[in-house]
């Protein structure tokens, strides 16, 4: 080799040394590799950690060994400003010749140790080996870092919102089975935790470690429903009695109403056929007052229970009042429609002039008794307005010598 041809590689494998230096700085400093080395892994996670360590003991060899001979380049350059032949002989060997033997795994081997495997490696393919293999190790760890962080965030997040929910339980007599609950599945998922940071590469793949999380957060977010509805019961006790008074002032005025008109329907309609008319006032507004008892006691699970119950209860007896008032408004109002219809009718024949028709007259008549007669026999009524419809279309249609009162 020229002087200048040693000068520019002996500068070259010195900027290599520095990025190698720094590389293996950052290894040997990575916050995973202190975890690797100090924590029990099994699993996928402990096979890649025996692994990376066994390829970082290798590539501390190689470093170890590049930077003796870069060391004895370096001082057989400095022997001289202008290197003679023995000089410039002696760094061709060391900076183009085989420099080290390594073994099948890649260790440094000494020259005494006998390895059928073993290869030889010059200064410079030593050098791009070890940055190659530093950047691969450094990926390696990553990886295990990564699984490692996105356990912490899953598992972190259910941990962060359990100890809220903890925050927000309130007085212990509110409902201890939440606070129960809350502790017992705090304790589950620091469980799980530990267990899959035995084998955090595993545990993030779609396995056992996976579904347990799944389970657990469904578990978490049932407790926050459970929590929700009872703050919001807590907090909306009085709102919610207050609505439910007024919706029982409105079912009161209700069936005073359904009252009335079930009273005229009994008078003006014969065996109407309708249902008892309850009350179901007294006793809703003494569920109701019953409430106040529970919640002075802060018993809230049962008043949630129960204050449910009342609002179903309410909300079905205002239905069915309302049911119960169109049952009877609505014979009255068929008795009104078929009178109308009786003098529409009425008003056609007179258009006709089938006014004075006798069968016509004596239908018109009996439809007329019924309607206007009470109690009304709907049934026996609406039977007298078909016929007398009936009739009046046929005399409309064939004209009998009836009409005018004539006898056919």
């Amino acid at each position: 080799m020229s002087r200048t041809e040693a000068d520019r590689l002996i500068a070259d494998l010195g900027a290599a040394y520095d990025r190698i230096s720094a590389a293996m700085y950052a290894l040997d400093t990575h916050p995973d590799l202190a975890v690797l080395r100090g924590t029990a892994h099994n699993g996928d996670t402990a096979r890649v950690a025996a692994g990376l360590l066994a390829r970082l003991a290798v590539l501390w060899s190689q470093f170890t060994a590049f930077s003796e001979l870069l060391h004895r380049v370096r001082e057989v350059r400095a022997r001289r400003s202008r290197p003679g032949d023995g000089e410039l002989r002696e760094l061709t060997a060391l900076l183009r010749g085989p420099a080290v033997r390594l073994g099948g795994d890649g260790m440094v081997l000494d020259d005494s140790v006998a390895d059928p495997s073993a290869r030889s490696s010059g200064l410079v393919e030593l050098a791009r080996r070890i940055e190659t293999e530093s950047t691969g190790l450094a990926g390696s760890l990553s990886e295990v870092a990564a699984a490692r962080t996105r356990l912490a965030e899953e598992f972190g997040q259910l941990i962060a919102t359990v100890a809220g929910l903890r925050r927000e339980v309130g007085a212990p007599g509110d409902d201890p089975t939440i606070e129960g609950d809350l502790t017992r599945l705090g304790r589950q998922i620091e469980e799980a935790y530990g267990s899959a940071l035995g084998d955090p590469l595993a545990a993030t793949r779609n396995g056992p470690v996976a579904a347990r999380l799944r389970e657990l957060t469904v578990q978490v977010t049932g407790l926050a429903d459970r929590l929700a509805a009872l703050t919001d019961l807590r907090d909306g006790y009085s709102g919610r009695v207050a609505r439910l008074g007024a919706e029982l002032d409105e079912l009161a005025a209700a069936t005073t109403e359904t009252n009335r008109t079930y009273a005229a329907a009994l008078t003006k309609i014969a065996d109407p056929g309708l249902p008892d008319l309850p009350d179901p006032n007294p006793a809703l507004r003494t569920h109701l007052h019953q409430l106040d008892q529970l919640h002075r006691e802060r018993r809230w699970p049962r008043l949630g229970t129960e204050l449910v119950a009342v609002e179903q209860a309410v909300a079905t007896a205002r239905c069915r009042m309302a049911e119960l008032h169109e049952a009877a408004d609505g014979l009255l109002r068929r008795r009104a429609e078929l009178r109308g219809r009786l003098d529409a009718y009425r008003a056609k024949a007179g258009r006709l002039g089938l006014i004075e028709h006798v069968d016509l007259s004596a239908r018109y008549r009996l439809a007329r008794d019924l309607l206007y007669t009470s109690p009304c026999d709907l049934a026996a009524a609406t039977r007298a307005v078909v016929a007398y419809q009936r009739q009046l279309n046929d005399l409309a249609e064939r004209p009998t010598p009836g009409a005018k009162g004539a006898v056919p």
